[in-house]
């Protein structure tokens, strides 16, 4: 697959482990392939994920929120947390800023020793994208106050955006 057709999530796998990889910037745009290959996995009864952010230079909050609804489910299922490698200074703030750092483990180094393959998908349409970034936006706001005030306005946005396209 192309550079310019790249999801930006590479996936491998090793024994039980399920390595993803976030390449360039994690947001809305691939948030939905994420949630979508971990929940497959929970169904296939693949528990232990690593997430390696070596190569991740930003996440918008749709993404954090997203990350933040696999890590609450992993908690609910008594499940091991989702591993984040190689996390920067700048995702460790953004993580410990809205107070979902305690939902992984923030340590190691990518171990994979086989090849990655683009996880890829398809493009959601503009309801189902604003259904994804309400629902992540919710998981923030849901986990901290100072959530719930920082993206009121944008949960009210994204609800009044999914309400309209219900209705057309």
């Amino acid at each position: 697959m192309s550079e310019e057709s790249s999801s930006g999530i590479q996936v491998g796998e090793q024994d039980e482990k399920t390595l993803l990889r976030v390449d360039g910037k994690g947001t809305h745009a691939n948030s939905h392939l994420l949630k979508q290959y971990v929940l497959q996995c929970l169904g296939e009864k693949r528990h232990i994920f690593e997430v390696d952010l070596s190569r991740c230079a930003y996440m918008d909050s749709t993404f954090l929120g997203t990350l933040a609804g696999l890590g609450v489910k992993m908690k609910e299922r008594s499940l091991p947390p989702i591993r984040l490698l190689n996390v920067s200074e700048r995702i460790r703030g953004m993580l410990e800023g809205l107070g979902i750092d305690h939902l992984f483990e923030l340590d190691g180094e990518n171990t994979l020793e086989r090849p990655m393959t683009d996880l890829g998908g398809g493009e959601l349409d503009k309801a189902a994208r604003s259904r994804e970034m309400l629902e992540a936006h919710e998981k923030l706001a849901a986990i901290s106050p100072a959530n719930e005030i920082k993206f009121h306005d944008v949960i009210a946005l994204l609800r009044e955006k999914v309400r309209k396209a219900d209705f057309s």
